[in-house]
């Protein structure tokens, strides 16, 4: 009896047990299209957690990747293991002990040694010479010189009172928990040519604060990185829903091949009888030559790096005329990229004609029409830009007083109710005043009577009304002195172009732009030589991006890989052009890479986003 009693009482003993040990987390296979947002939205919970139980995983996972997410049917109380919830497939079950251990074979925390330089320092006392300190020290001047590339002045046996040299370098090796790092950063590992540039401009970080992410790496001050190098970008809990931090890495497949097809309206027949003088004087004349010698700079940069590029170019005349001939005599057949026609309703067209992938090289107001999948628009559409503002102020907002004002037409009417449905998601937004003219002006009054000294102030122009415009930024410059205001737009047009800069840096002005050109950057100086030396003259906007159209693209094919699937691997930023390119399953890949800039007091330029 006691056996039976002992028997029942281990069976009930199991039963608690398992129930009590239910797995609640699983592995989840990411769809399609997919993103954690969307899967978190689902869940019902929040997007960072989501993230920090999946460190290693993007906010744009490729379809297929494995993540773990919490149990749907722990959440909904249903024991079951085996069984479908709604879009969740449980593929595999993990413990929440099983999360916690890195990934490698025997379970064991992913250690590595490394070796990183500190330095022994010295502060300068009045009386010092270069010379007393190498003799303290015990080193050589040549010595000390090279410790401290900063301080040149030392070679001419210079000091400051309070200045701190380094006299001694002292390498230690350091063992390191790469895992727990992952799982507390976003991380960057240098790959070949990268620069400590290019990677804090994609980043939009400083260099100092990368310096301060990496103390072990002091050497990133003089700008020199290690191949294989991982660096900390920015805390994972401090990463925002709209980032994204995925950075397409340009690679080249050994003996890669393309041809390629640039379809240029030139207009020959009809330019060729005018003087060049006569001819420059049309403004698609100045485009599309700009447009042409920007791209030849990226084939032939493309062709020095090893990858042959076999370039046929055709004329399309006027409103692509010359497109139908073009078709029948099937040239376009074999190409495995052709950028253009410049005719958004020519674009179909050619799609028809040909396997390979067509480019939109510019902006169209009717690109909305292009949807076959083998389309590319290579410039974001311009309903993006509201969005990505609010999207902007809503992730900055600190009970700033919003208001948004229009011109009362449909178009305006439409962008301002965008801007304030958006922008009232947020919670903590509770008022958004919509200010429209009266009697053809908006007074100052209107806004200085709901404006006070203790509250910043943020006024979106949903207007390309010339007078409307004008209005609200002369309202903003002569604010009182205790009154502070930041004016946003969603897209800089040519209104702007005459007011002076010193007044729209004065309201800290700020747009969106598909288009950021740092004067600083590395690539910009190096295009512009390349296209100086060639032209004899500096390159225009045209110019740039037919450089950037023609370079991302091409480089995305020579990798190797579906250039689809590229898009799914990171964004790129070129010598003025973000690529970030979205492709649903049936449709045409469009760019969505846009950027927020910002008027500084002194006449520059900072990329907020």
């Amino acid at each position: 009896m006691k056996k039976l009693q002992f028997l029942i009482l281990i069976g009930i003993l199991t039963i608690s047990i398992s129930c009590g040990q239910q797995k609640r987390y699983v592995s989840y296979k990411v769809k399609d299209g997919e993103t954690m947002r969307d899967i978190a939205k689902r869940l019902d919970m929040n997007s960072k957690d989501l993230m920090r139980l999946n460190p290693d995983v993007g906010k744009r996972p490729l379809p297929n990747t494995i993540i773990v997410i919490p149990n749907p049917k722990v959440k909904n109380g249903d024991s079951s293991s085996t069984s479908k919830e709604g879009n969740y497939a449980i593929i595999e079950e993990k413990s929440k002990d099983e999360l916690k251990r890195p990934s490698d074979k025997n379970n064991e925390p992913v250690l590595k040694k490394k070796t990183i330089t500190k330095y022994e320092t010295h502060i300068v006392k009045a009386g010092e010479t270069v010379y007393r300190i190498t003799k303290q020290y015990n080193i050589s001047k040549k010595d000390l010189i090279k410790l401290n590339p900063d301080h040149p002045e030392l070679i001419s046996n210079q000091l400051s009172i309070g200045q701190i040299v380094k006299v001694k370098a002292i390498e230690e090796t350091v063992v390191v928990n790469q895992k727990e790092i992952e799982n507390q950063y976003v991380t960057h590992i240098v790959k070949s040519k990268e620069t400590v540039y290019s990677i804090t401009r994609f980043y939009n970080i400083s260099k100092d604060d990368l310096l301060q992410l990496n103390p072990d790496f002091p050497t990133i001050k003089d700008n020199q990185l290690s191949v294989g190098q991982i660096l900390k970008i920015k805390r994972i809990d401090e990463v925002k829903e709209d980032e994204s931090l995925i950075f397409y890495r340009d690679s080249i497949q050994e003996n890669s091949t393309i041809n390629l097809a640039l379809l240029l309206p030139f207009v020959i027949e009809k330019n060729d009888t005018l003087a060049a003088k006569k001819i420059f004087e049309n403004r698609l004349a100045n485009f599309v030559t700009d447009f042409y010698m920007g791209a030849e700079i990226a084939i032939d940069s493309l062709k020095k790096q090893g990858v042959t590029v076999n370039t046929d170019i055709f004329d399309t005349g006027a409103r692509g005329n010359n497109i139908s001939q073009i078709v029948e005599n099937d040239v376009l057949n074999d190409r495995d990229i052709i950028i253009g026609p410049f005719y958004s309703e020519k674009v179909s067209k050619v799609a028809k004609a040909t396997g390979g992938i067509v480019v939109f090289p510019h902006y169209s107001k009717n690109q909305d029409e292009l949807s076959m999948s083998k389309i590319i628009k290579s410039a974001p559409n311009k309903t993006l830009y509201a969005n990505y503002l609010t999207t902007y102020l809503s992730r900055v907002f600190n009970g700033e007083k919003i208001f948004v004002v229009g011109d009362d037409t449909t178009e305006s009417n439409k962008t301002m109710n965008a801007i304030s449905t958006s922008l009232k998601k947020n919670d903590s937004i509770t008022e958004v005043v919509e200010l429209k003219p009266e009697k053809g002006y908006i007074k100052r009054e209107r806004f200085t009577d709901k404006m006070n000294e203790k509250q910043h102030n943020w006024v979106i122009i949903a207007s390309e009304d010339k007078v409307t415009t004008k209005d609200v930024l002369n309202s903003m410059i002569g604010l009182p002195d205790d009154i502070t205001v930041q004016v946003f737009t969603t897209h800089k047009n040519k209104i702007y172009e005459d007011i002076d800069n010193n007044k729209l840096a004065n309201i800290n002005f700020t747009y969106v732009s598909n288009t950021y050109l740092d004067d600083n950057s590395e690539d910009v100086n190096v295009f512009y030589k390349k296209f100086k030396k060639r032209n004899n003259t500096l390159p225009s906007n045209y110019a740039i991006r037919g450089f950037d159209v023609t370079y991302d693209i091409l480089m995305r094919y020579a990798s190797g890989n579906d250039v689809s699937k590229t898009f799914k691997e990171g964004i790129s930023l070129r010598v003025e052009n973000k690529f970030d390119y979205h492709k649903k399953m049936f449709g045409a890949a469009e760019n969505r890479g846009l950027f927020i800039i910002k008027y500084n007091s002194d006449l520059s330029l900072q990329r907020l986003k």
